[in-house]
C-alpha cells in the first residue's frame, strides 16, 4: 500500500514538475507570436543571433555582434578556412573577408554566424569565395 502511495505521489509530481521549453519559437507571447507548428516561418540566422548571441542578463546590440567578429577566422560550410575578418561595415551590414592570397572580399553578414572563437559561412565554400574575389577585384 505504501509502495502504491509513493509511486502515485511521484508520478504526480514529475507530471507538475514538467515545463514546456522556453525556446519555443513557435509560442511566445511576451512578444505577441502565436503560430501553428506547419505555418510557422523558419527563423533566420539574425534571429537565432538576436535571441542566442546574449548570456543571461546581457543584452548586445546587433553592432556589438558585428564588431565582435573583427579578427575571427571564418570556416566555410565544409569547414576549410576562408580567411579572417578584418573589418566590418555595420551601417551596411557588410563584412570584410582577407583571404589567405590576401585579397579582400566583401560579404553581406546575414551570410555569417558568429561563434564565440569563430565566425562560419555555412552557405560559402572555397570556390564560392574564389568566385567573388574574381567578381569584386577584376
Amino acid at each position: 500500500m505504501r509502495k502504491k502511495m509513493t509511486l502515485t505521489a511521484l508520478l504526480l509530481l514529475s507530471a507538475v514538475m514538467v515545463t514546456p521549453a522556453s525556446a519555443n519559437w513557435f509560442s511566445r507571447p511576451d512578444l505577441g507570436v502565436q503560430l501553428n507548428v506547419g505555418s510557422a516561418p523558419n527563423p533566420t540566422p539574425n534571429d537565432l543571433r538576436a535571441l542566442y548571441s546574449n548570456y543571461p542578463g546581457t543584452r548586445y546590440s546587433e553592432a556589438d555582434v558585428l564588431r565582435s567578429m573583427i579578427g575571427k577566422v571564418v570556416y566555410g560550410e565544409n569547414g576549410e578556412e576562408l580567411g579572417y575578418i578584418a573589418g566590418v561595415d555595420e551601417r551596411a551590414r557588410l563584412a570584410s573577408l582577407r583571404l589567405p592570397t590576401g585579397t579582400s572580399v566583401t560579404i553581406e553578414t546575414a551570410m555569417l554566424m558568429n561563434e564565440t572563437r569563430r565566425v562560419i559561412a555555412p552557405t560559402l565554400s572555397r570556390d564560392d569565395v574564389m568566385a567573388m574575389a574574381r567578381a569584386q577585384t577584376g
